[in-house]
């Protein structure tokens, strides 16, 4: 009988480590920095394609490029927090397309 310190299912949490250590070290700094740039409820509402930073990034633009639209729509008919919306949704989406930017740049340059 096999100990319990041998068998793998004895460490489930062990998986998720090295399945996570095997990830591109890009790919998990572009996944902190999406996290931090968005607010908790886009990083949740993006978390079904969190195995996929990029496509997670892009998602994240999508989306706040539609709060911004909503904001612009809400300032068009004079709503008190349109402004606030708006602005927020704008210094989101200028630091995420950044970031994309930076992605874009970093995966045509080879890596040490």
């Amino acid at each position: 009988m096999a100990s319990c310190r041998s068998s793998p299912d004895c460490f489930p949490h062990r998986r998720v480590v090295v399945a996570e250590l095997t990830c591109h070290p890009l790919d998990r700094a572009l996944t902190v920095l999406v996290r931090a740039l968005v607010s908790p409820a886009l990083a949740q509402a993006s978390e079904h394609i969190h195995s996929d930073p990029r496509a997670r990034l892009q998602y994240c633009i999508e989306q706040v490029r539609i709060e911004a639209s909503e904001g612009a729509s809400l300032v068009a008919v004079c709503a008190p927090h349109g402004r606030a919306m708006l602005s927020q949704a704008q210094q989101t989406l200028e630091r995420l397309e950044s970031l994309q930017l930076l992605t874009r740049e970093l995966a045509g340059s080879p890596l040490p």
